[in-house]
């Protein structure tokens, strides 16, 4: 029997809540049509992890249950929002899930809390839930690390990071289109020049390591350059190399003339051959001088 409102069949357990007290955890099936996702926000898609948890729960069902908070009208997803958007897809009619009695303050501190070990949450997503803290339920960061058991610090620099970001930015991380990594990149730079670095990122396809050149460039010239800088980044990216000259351009060319000799050498006939050995000789005599005057100096 599905529960959608109140709770069915259930197996009752015990775990330590966000405070150390022991209090009772339900199991029950609940109606996936009857799960809200609010706290969703705080969390990231990743296509990559959607499509490896598909496969999973195609081949072995779901192996562990969701967590869910009761509310008014059902209930509230706290952990375990790629298991619920794949049955989503599968047309499952309902997820197994522990259900706990918990404020929303204590429902985002889970989010942190349950995912901390198996490092499951990323920095921004930490510092998403932070903020939300901070700003929408009105804690001082001070009473935030106290919640989470952390230090002040650790709560000031996730903040910090997150306030940098522009709601473009954030929102295009929350869909997965451009990495953690990268938005922790584009923060450095000011709000109003991280769009256009994110397009040119995108459109060139660049990775973390070429993201960090190119943002660290950025960073080291006056605003006012930036846009000719993302208009043509694979020039600080790959810089050009100068044009070799001189003795440099010679050697370049003696190498090249060296390969293609000895390729066409070796199509060549044994005639063809003997009609060359005046040459062959000449060749050779000026090779082994360049070869002794080049080693002389190594």
């Amino acid at each position: 029997m599905i529960a959608k409102r109140g709770l069915s069949s259930h197996r009752p357990g015990r775990r330590c809540n966000l405070t150390g007290m022991e209090e009772e955890v339900e199991i029950v099936d609940i109606a996936i049509s009857g799960i809200g996702e609010r706290y969703s926000v705080y969390r990231i898609v990743n296509p990559r992890a959607d499509a490896a948890m598909m496969k999973s729960i195609q081949k072995y069902g779901q192996l562990s249950p969701v967590i869910c908070a009761k509310a008014a009208d059902g209930y509230e997803l706290i952990d375990g929002f790629k298991r619920l958007r794949v049955c989503r897809r599968l047309n499952k009619p309902a997820l197994r899930a522990k259900t706990m009695e918990m404020n929303g303050r204590v429902c985002k501190a889970a989010i942190i809390q349950m995912n901390r070990s198996g490092r499951l949450i990323s920095e921004i997503e930490e510092a998403m839930v932070l903020q939300a803290l901070h700003r929408e339920d009105g804690l001082m960061q001070i009473e935030i690390a106290v919640l989470l058991g952390r230090h002040k610090s650790w709560v000031s620099r996730r903040i910090s990071m997150i306030e940098k970001l522009s709601e473009e930015i954030l929102a295009d991380i929350r869909l997965g289109l451009i990495s953690v990594s990268i938005g922790r990149e584009l923060a450095k730079l000011p709000r109003g020049n991280q769009n256009n670095a994110e397009k040119s990122i995108i459109k060139h396809r660049f990775s973390i390591r070429e993201v960090e050149k190119l943002i660290s460039h950025m960073l080291s010239r006056p605003r006012w350059e930036y846009d000719v800088i993302l208009a043509n980044p694979w020039e600080i990216i790959e810089p050009k190399q100068p044009r070799p000259v001189g003795l440099q351009a010679k050697l370049i060319s003696m190498q090249g003339s060296c390969m293609s000799v000895s390729k066409d050498f070796k199509k060549g006939g044994s005639e063809k051959r003997a009609e060359l050995s005046e040459y062959i000789d000449r060749a050779i005599g000026a090779a082994q001088e360049a070869v002794q005057t080049l080693r002389a100096v190594l």
